[in-house]
């Protein structure tokens, strides 16, 4: 029996996983000795007969007597130890209150610490009632959980703290704990699984312990218990749960200075005879964890590696030891220049060797060499857990989904660079549109059908460096399609070593999304998540939004992000610009000057707050990681923003890989369209679709004032024809220059003067815009060429109608 170790999102005995298999026991009337437990005797006759049920693992609510923790030791059981306190009770309004719990935690963690890995965990609270926890506040709660976390860390260093949470207080912020356990009565497995779904998710990077579940015999029948526990803990396991605790051993229970006789959630009853859930739960815990799936696909797992030579041999090696019992591993060099093919051919996996041509090129490549029904995704700078490819297949065939995705966590930080780089902003990850739903699927760490893929038409290679995840989740669900969260499928993903390098990812994402914005221009991604995180500066007032109920007592108090865009507008490079130009008009007025100096500031401070905000692990978290981590955050958003604009305004031909058509040959007007939708896209417009409320089939968007509507229309001779407008599209550059002259008359120009620098503004914005648009009817023309000439559509010439 060796210390468990929290890591990864799971619990570990050296380098095996450890699944808690556990009972509650407890409380009980005193026995002879005063002990809220029984006698030695009949102890150790219980423990028996746990370990005879499978268990591993006894939750206590109450410190045990020394003699019963050799006693659970020489049974092979560990304890989790509860320490009790009146959590009942307004508890921060009474300084003498507060002590005695502070004196509670560090009489028992002292008195528990000989016992080491005997003593599994300490649980120092257990449901602190919701309307006491809305009257302190969340974030005095949270504060004071941590101190008490703090202390007992303060004593044993090695050992593992928890809290034991229920639904009514989910929004609690514990993420100074190394675990975090919940107490859920859920009856209707649908619920279950997606209401644990959401909590894997909500507890980040941290285990996820069941630390309470069951169902009263009494009201609900012995059968039901059994039925309901078998289904529970299977489901808890597959999910990715780290433990599963049922409530409890026996029925024998005494709480509040009396025995509870009307009620009976014991695995066996009071003479210790045992229930039919008895044999349920014993048939989980003896079987291998997480449970055998009983529908197991073959599986490719994809692995696209361009000069990835330093991490692809650990990825490769993590793979070859994945729970899954039948799927091959591909390779695809994408044109490496170091030894990538080398090391991945040493290492015995497939290998497809291509000219450099993007990301979105290898994962395709990869699909057409696969021979799975599913294939999956992985960076070569990643690894994947052992369970990684169990639970993305998982989901997927449980939920008949055409795509699961899970998240992706870095490595633990060997210094205080790799410690920032690890929370930088704009990492990759999978983007929640719901508790078991997602938005965008993450391309370090996802699973498709290989099916559903084909039938969009895979990934689209004009993506080279990134946003091909984001485009094809976004066709997927245009198609109908569901995209499931697996939050117990987990990827290390290694994250940039040196400021440069994270620079050059920042940029390469800023493209990525500026092709997105080609395609879905009337699209926001960041606006996809429900539980998108949120922005330093809900962080700083006060965090998440909180549905409490009424008097506090909500049964599941959801929590809302409190993310707000507009935090982000200072790191933008839109916001830098406007400063440095107002900051150099400084030199002629004044008050120009303070506002450009105004917006830099608010740039430093934004960076600094933010920097400020972000968690990083304790012994991380000193001077030099929180400055390191404000020239990251300083530099990173805006440069990604400028290779984002940048793509965004260019009109010109994008790299496509024409060997690969787009869409199948168009039969109709919605054929037409798409081809001609994709055929504008290759030349570098911004075309949006219709989703039947517009009175267009297309638009083309062209910054900064034109847009230019599309209509397809068959003619008598059965031959489409695109008729388009252009209009202007004034509205933001109305709102801008009114924000404009506001700024001009304050800085004290005349009224005369302001107007007439905005008519100049105007008139040269209006020219630039007019000879955008003069280069976009030319494209229009060409592209109904190009469709003419691919895919032999009789297609009528294009009108350019007046607005």
């Amino acid at each position: 029996m060796g210390r468990l170790v929290a890591r990864g999102k799971y619990l570990f005995e050296g380098a095996e996983k450890f699944y808690v298999r556990g009972v509650s026991y407890g409380p009980f009337a005193p026995n002879s000795r005063g002990e809220g437990y029984p006698e030695p005797e009949r102890a150790a006759a219980d423990f028996a007969l746990m370990r005879r049920l499978g268990a591993n693992l006894v939750r206590l609510y109450v410190p045990p007597p020394l003699w019963m923790v050799e006693a659970a030791r020489e049974a092979g059981l560990r304890l989790m130890v509860g320490i009790p306190w009146p959590h009942h009770m307004a508890f921060l309004d009474s300084r003498d209150m507060m002590r005695d719990i502070r004196d509670a935690i560090r009489k028992t963690v002292a008195e528990m610490r000989q016992f080491g890995e005997t003593i599994a965990a300490y649980s120092i609270g257990n449901e602190i009632r919701s309307d006491i926890v809305r009257w302190h506040g969340p974030r005095a709660v949270s504060g004071f959980l941590g101190e008490l976390y703090d202390l007992g860390k303060q004593i044993e260093p090695d050992a593992l703290f928890t809290y034991s949470n229920y639904p009514s207080t989910e929004y609690l912020d514990l993420s100074f704990l190394d675990f975090i356990s919940f107490n859920v009565y859920l009856h209707r497995e649908e619920d279950f699984r997606r209401y644990f779904t959401h909590l894997i998710g909500q507890a980040g990077e941290l285990p996820l312990l069941l630390s309470e579940t069951g169902m009263d015999t009494i009201r609900e029948g012995e059968e039901h218990q059994a039925e309901l526990l078998a289904w529970q803990g299977k489901a808890a396991f597959e999910l990715g749960l780290s433990g599963f605790i049922v409530f409890a051993f026996t029925d024998e229970w005494y709480t509040g200075g009396a025995e509870i006789s009307d009620w009976a959630f014991g695995l066996t009853r009071r003479d210790r005879s045992p229930k039919p859930a008895f044999d349920a739960v014993a048939s989980i815990f003896a079987n291998t964890l997480p449970p055998k799936l009983t529908v197991a696909p073959k599986a490719s797992v994809i692995v696209p590696a361009y000069n990835a030579a330093s991490t692809l041999g650990e990825c490769v090696a993590s793979l070859r030891t994945l729970n899954y019992p039948n799927y091959e591993t591909i390779v695809v060099d994408d044109g490496s220049t170091d030894s990538t093919a080398q090391i991945a051919e040493q290492a015995g996996v497939q290998t497809i060797r291509l000219e450099h041509r993007g990301l979105a090129a290898a994962r395709n490549a990869g699909v057409e060499a696969a021979s799975g029904e599913i294939v999956a995704f992985i960076d070569a700078d990643a690894r994947a857990d052992r369970d990684w490819l169990y639970h993305l297949i998982e989901t997927i065939t449980r939920r008949d989904a055409a795509a699961a995705s899970g998240p992706n966590f870095a490595p633990t930080p060997a210094s205080t660079r790799a410690a920032a780089m690890a929370v930088a902003p704009g990492l990759p990850r999978e983007v929640r549109a719901g508790d078991a739903d997602l938005a965008q699927l993450c391309g370090c760490n996802m699973a498709l059908s290989k099916a559903a893929l084909k039938k969009i038409g895979g990934f689209d290679p004009a993506f080279t460096t990134a946003g091909d995840d984001v485009d094809l989740s976004w066709r997927l669900t245009a198609s109908g399609e569901t995209l499931a969260y697996a939050p117990g499928a987990v990827v290390i993903h290694e994250r940039r070593a040196t400021l440069g390098s994270y620079l050059a990812q920042q940029r390469g994402y800023g493209k990525g999304e500026g092709l997105l914005a080609k395609r879905y221009p009337l699209r926001d991604a960041a606006e996809d998540g429900i539980y998108a995180a949120p922005s330093w500066v809900a962080a700083i007032i006060g965090g998440a939004r909180v549905y409490y109920g009424e008097f506090g007592r909500g049964l599941f108090q959801t929590v809302y992000s409190a993310g707000d865009a507009y935090g982000e507008l200072p790191l933008t490079i839109q916001w830098i610009a406007v400063s440095v130009v107002c900051l150099v008009l400084g030199t002629m007025n004044r008050f120009l000057g303070v506002i450009g100096g105004a917006g830099i500031a608010i740039t430093i401070l934004a960076g600094a707050a933010r920097a400020a905000s972000t968690p990083l692990p304790t012994s991380r978290s000193g001077f030099a990681a929180r400055i390191y981590l404000w020239i990251l955050n300083l530099l990173g958003p805006p440069i990604r923003s400028l290779a984002r604009e940048r793509i965004k305004w260019r009109i010109e031909a994008a790299r496509s890989d024409q060997s690969e058509p787009v869409r199948p040959t168009p039969a109709d007007s919605a054929s037409v369209l798409a081809a001609t939708r994709e055929a504008l896209i290759r030349h570098g417009l911004a075309v949006a679709e219709t989703d039947g409320f517009q009175s267009y089939d297309l638009e083309i968007v062209v910054p900064p004032l034109i847009r230019i509507p599309i209509n397809a229309v068959r003619e008598k001779d059965g031959r489409v024809s695109l008729l388009w407008r252009t209009r202007v599209a004034p509205r933001q550059a109305l709102i801008a220059a009114a924000i404009a002259l506001l700024v001009m008359l304050a800085a004290g120009l005349p009224l005369r003067a302001a107007c007439a620098a905005l008519i100049l503004a105007a008139i040269a914005i209006a020219m630039f815009a007019f000879l955008r648009a003069r280069r976009v009817s030319a494209i229009v023309e060409r592209c109904a060429d190009e469709i003419t000439n691919q895919h032999r559509i009789s297609l009528a010439p294009v009108t350019a109608r007046k607005a």
